[in-house]
């Protein structure tokens, strides 16, 4: 649930108060607020969203016993979506369980073709009023229901396991004052890149097991420690049949105290591989996870990912990625009988694509293939963060790709970290 900057004011109130030590918190704490939030892919979205945590008694906190959310939202690109999550180390003992349930309905989804550069991208035929054109645009929505659980095998190495049930639906975009049928979506059905049996997407089962390694002092904001995992991903095709792929993906993730309470070094290394199978393009942009707590997961590109590149901008079978970054920490304090901090955290990021994606076919299509080259694709930026109480996170970033073929300056408003 990566929400607004919906507490500006408390931002601005909070600049005039001094420097804090922050008291334990107990018992259950919950975050209602409007869901006011701006995005260059998605446009302004309106909403409204809960977060709630539950600390007991106090002695695990800024860790939390359990974590749960709900919020609902609108974008004016077209967008709306709903989202559930559940967490908790508690609730069975021993184990850690999360669960989720979405429906996102994306009616002006992002799409720029295959394999990241490969793709030729103009400009000029994204929403374009005047010749009524949003070439790089479709229609995508999903139902994602999703349960995993974790358990202890020694020390801080825990093993791994879940589920996650997909309905998506792929069409071309509706939107007012564009001309459907008018996009690169229905060029890449007529050309064969879409396939006539995936075209309008479909339904999967996904199993995932594997490990995770966990150090780190605090979940939701580490100032040391690391975090890692390795999952095996299999995906099952309900609706064809035809569709099923195995997949590997690996996070590492770490968390430097280089001077304390005031400068973390932060970095994250990726990589999300096919093994074996076919992935449907619906499902290209599916990065694994083993929790769900935002309502998408998806797309080297935009918030989740990759700031600095549009939205999906790297769709390929096989990723590799790194987000690099500082946190500085000018400022603690208390307000409203609530821990604050400010953090500022410049920062950039890598990709490069490690297996491609119908690339021969797309080469055999001179409009839909370029041959400039970016084998390590990069962005740079620097955001702005507002906490309260440690695990509720507002964020303001801008971020630009050093590659015009990946975007324009990108402004995301949202929650938390991308890691």
């Amino acid at each position: 649930m990566k929400k607004p900057v919906s507490g500006i004011l408390l931002l601005v109130l909070g600049l005039t108060v001094a420097r804090a030590q922050e008291t334990p918190k107990t018992g259950w704490a919950y975050v209602p607020l409007p869901n006011i939030n701006y995005n260059s892919d998605l446009g302004l979205s309106l909403g409204a969203f809960c977060d709630f945590f539950y600390y007991g008694d106090g002695t695990i906190y800024p860790n939390f016993l359990h974590h749960g959310g709900i919020t609902g939202t609108y974008s004016t690109k077209g967008s709306w979506y709903l989202h559930a999550y559940f967490e908790s180390i508690k609730l069975i003992p021993g184990l850690r369980i999360s669960t989720s349930a979405t429906y996102r309905d994306a009616g002006a989804n992002s799409f720029y073709g295959f394999n990241g550069i490969a793709s030729p991208f103009d400009p000029s035929l994204e929403y374009n009023k005047v010749t009524r054109t949003a070439w790089y645009t479709n229609q995508r929505r999903f139902v994602r229901m999703a349960v995993a659980v974790q358990g202890p095998i020694a020390g801080k190495l825990n093993w791994v396991g879940g589920a996650v049930f997909r309905h998506v639906m792929m069409a071309d975009f509706k939107l007012n004052n564009y001309d459907s049928g008018n996009s690169l979506f229905i060029a890449y059905k007529q050309a064969g890149l879409i396939h006539d049996d995936e075209f309008s997407g479909g339904t999967s089962l996904e199993l995932k097991g594997g490990i995770s390694y966990d150090t780190r002092d605090v979940e939701m904001f580490p100032t040391k420690g690391a975090y890692g995992e390795l999952l095996l991903i299999g995906n099952g095709d309900l609706k064809q049949g035809r569709y099923n792929y195995l997949q590997v993906a690996a996070r590492w993730k770490q968390y430097i105290s280089v001077i304390p309470d005031w400068l973390i070094f932060a970095y994250q290394i990726c990589f999300q591989h096919t093994l074996a199978g076919e992935v449907p393009y619906y499902n290209l942009n599916e990065l694994a996870t083993i929790h769900y707590i935002y309502e998408e997961n998806s797309g080297l590109g935009s918030r989740y990912s990759i700031r600095g590149y549009n939205y999906n901008r790297i769709s390929a079978a096989g990723y590799a990625w790194s987000n690099i970054e500082f946190r500085v920490i000018p400022l603690k304090f208390r307000l409203f009988k609530q821990n604050f901090r400010i953090v500022l955290n410049p920062f950039m990021d890598l990709a490069a694509i490690t297996k491609t994606y119908r690339l021969e076919q797309q080469k055999q299509i001179p409009d839909f293939y370029q041959t400039e080259k970016c084998p390590i694709m990069a962005s740079a930026g620097c955001g702005i963060k507002l906490h309260m109480n440690t695990n509720f996170i507002l964020s303001l970033d801008f971020a630009k790709a050093f590659d015009p073929q990946l975007s324009n300056l990108m402004i995301n408003m949202a929650t938390t970290y991308v890691f």
